[in-house]
């Protein structure tokens, strides 16, 4: 079992407003994708601006968590098991302001032959984070429930990956400038690249639960 102190409690406290933090850039990160498909610049440039503010906020809870960790909690093992994992759950929040920096500098444009693919490749990224987001939180409450969220989490990551495959195929069948099809490639690898961090940070959280049942 993970021994829990007052001083655990409050890292435990700042690492959960971090996970917060990524999953509220996520969905912002949603709301961006959705409004440049649209069209709606005015809201894609809003919601560009929270996607890079929340990001920014991440990085902060990230640093501030893992002072006070190295300031002394947890026994040795589990600290490094979850500084590791904090570093995991952040780099999705870099993974959604590198895509959405790249929509907004370079404004691709979309085929409407794939919109809506992309649409369902964000929510399946964004539904992968949220079955992490609850394996981690069970990590330190009720270890058994967490594994079936880690399942979870590799069953969503699957799913995203066979419709981004679907994606790609359609987008390499168009008639369209080869330039452009890399261009649009490179944003769908990008989008897949968060279901694929989650999957990691998941089983990081595996790896931590295995070690803590011995």
């Amino acid at each position: 079992m993970i021994f829990i102190g007052k001083k655990e409690e409050e890292i435990i406290r700042k690492f959960k407003e971090h996970v917060e933090t990524v999953g509220k850039t996520l969905e912002n990160f949603e709301d961006f994708v959705n409004a440049y498909l649209d069209g709606n610049c005015s809201d894609a440039d809003r919601c560009c601006e929270k996607v890079m503010m929340l990001e920014s906020k991440a990085d902060g809870l990230r640093r501030e968590t893992e002072s006070m960790m190295y300031a002394g909690a947890f026994l040795p093992n589990f600290r490094g098991d979850l500084l590791g994992l904090i570093e995991s759950v952040d780099r999705i929040a870099d993974r959604a302001e590198t895509v959405t920096k790249i929509i907004s500098f370079q404004k691709p444009e979309i085929p409407p032959e794939i919109k809506s693919g992309i649409r369902k490749q964000v929510r399946l990224a964004i539904d992968t984070f949220k079955e992490l987001k609850e394996s981690i939180y069970l990590m330190f409450e009720d270890m058994e429930k967490a594994k079936g969220f880690i399942k979870r989490t590799e069953e969503k990551e699957h799913e995203e990956d066979m419709v981004e495959w679907d994606i790609m195929k359609t987008l390499f069948s168009l008639e369209i400038d080869r330039a452009q099809k890399l261009e649009i490639k490179e944003i769908i690898t990008l989008i897949g690249d968060i279901s694929d961090l989650a999957e990691d940070a998941s089983d990081r959280v595996e790896i931590i639960i295995l070690k803590r049942s011995v």
